[in-house]
């Protein structure tokens, strides 16, 4: 079977689901599925596993949006050659693009939100973003999920907050995003030099896109709060907003922890295993996050977690200390107790480590992955064309939703 993956961008830094479609289109060649990619933008990864003559980069244009003059030629062109399509992403313009092809060539295709249909990316933002999504909702994207003949969802929690919230098709059903990589060999020396941290040093690791939902702020007061041992660093590792990394960067200075805490930008490769291998914890305090692909990397590499209750695959791991409410002092008191605790954080390592290589080993979840997309698409019947109809979400839904997760999380 032959399946295409739309995406909105190409670019690793730019988050998203490249890296899973990437490293699992790559595994489901041996299950009988043969995947390609299209996307916005030059290909710009490491050590990426699939094949490149496989993967096609459209040029990006300089309106926002993702807006891409030629990929609705280059569809219209290359449909036929697929059994179905899945469309990655919601908001942009590929995704709308894609779904109007496979309407005209009546191609069966999938939506996979990526977190993007979860309540708190819809309303925990502003009213501003919150009225925003919901003209769009109306306009375009609730037309585009409701032709679609699946859609796929990364946890149980984030099916049933988007059922609650949304009038979607009952067409659905979860999908592991991806699976934690074969174990890797140590990385002793990071070609950054400037992330290099001295043996004596204890480290706990952010490593993730610094935007405002992973809650970096709140992050770096509960250190201050906690104000551990002063051989332990903290590292915040990745791409961010210059204005709201300079904020943050203030706000160190502010609470004196410049010493102790440090930026150091965007890291790939083996900079980004070193990282992971050389961290005691690593850290992720997200306001929401409909899985933490980050989790299982850190996890896979030796580095147990401590992540909020918002953090999705934390599901997973029921019992575990480690998983805490967005609360400063509940952070600080466990940064002063557990996390200087050597026998609690080999523990934790052990037991965090069982639970992904018996759950989330890339083999199977490829299998997995490429099993239930061939199922979906043998069996969908083609895309009907017409009118997308109406998903009823208001304006009083708009200001119900954004008072709550304001209340929630404010």
């Amino acid at each position: 079977m032959r399946v295409l993956h739309v995406l909105v961008s190409l670019e690793q830094s730019s988050g998203g689901p490249l890296r899973a479609v990437l490293d699992l289109s790559a595994r489901s060649f041996e299950y009988g599925l043969h995947s390609e990619i299209v996307g916005i933008g030059p290909l710009n990864i490491s050590d990426n596993p699939f094949p490149t003559a496989f993967i096609h980069s459209l040029p990006a244009s300089p309106r926002n949006y993702a807006y891409c003059s030629s990929l609705r030629p280059w569809l219209r062109e290359r449909l036929h050659a697929f059994d179905g399509v899945v469309i990655h992403g919601m908001w942009q313009y590929p995704c709308w693009a894609a779904a109007e092809e496979c309407r005209r060539a009546r191609k069966p295709y999938a939506c996979f939100p990526h977190g993007m249909l979860e309540p708190w990316s819809f309303f925990g933002q502003g009213l501003f973003k919150a009225a925003k999504k919901v003209l769009y909702w109306q306009w375009r994207e609730a037309g585009i999920l409701q032709k679609a003949c699946h859609i796929f969802f990364t946890t149980s929690r984030e099916m049933t907050l988007a059922q609650e919230t949304f009038s979607l098709k009952p067409c659905q059903s979860l999908l592991a995003p991806n699976g934690a990589l074969p174990h890797v060999t140590q990385v002793e020396a990071p070609s950054n030099r400037e992330i290099v941290c001295p043996k004596d040093r204890k480290v706990a690791l952010f490593l993730g896109r610094v935007h405002p939902k992973k809650n970096v702020e709140f992050l770096i007061r509960s250190w201050a709060k906690a104000a551990p041992p002063s051989q332990w660093h903290l590292i915040i590792a990745g791409p961010g907003e210059a204005a709201y990394i300079a904020s943050l960067r203030s706000l160190v200075q502010k609470l004196q922890l410049s010493g102790n805490v440090h930026f150091v930008g965007y890291v790939h490769g083996e900079d980004k295993i070193y990282l992971f291998q050389r961290a005691d914890w690593f850290l992720l305090p997200s306001l929401q996050e409909n899985f933490g692909i980050a989790v299982l990397e850190a996890i896979n590499s030796g580095c147990p977690v401590i992540i909020s209750d918002q953090v999705y695959v934390g599901d997973y791991f029921a019992g575990y200390e480690g998983i805490l409410r967005l609360d400063e002092d509940v952070w600080a008191r466990f940064m002063n107790s557990r996390m200087l605790d050597c026998n609690f954080r080999e523990d934790a390592a052990r037991h965090l480590r069982s639970i992904v290589d018996s759950r989330f080993s890339i083999d199977y979840i490829a299998h997995q992955w490429a099993t239930r997309l061939m199922q979906i698409f043998s069996t969908a019947q083609p895309t009907a064309r017409g009118a997308d109809g109406s998903s009823g979400l208001g304006v009083r839904d708009m200001l119900r939703g954004v008072r709550k997760y304001s209340s929630c999380h404010h």
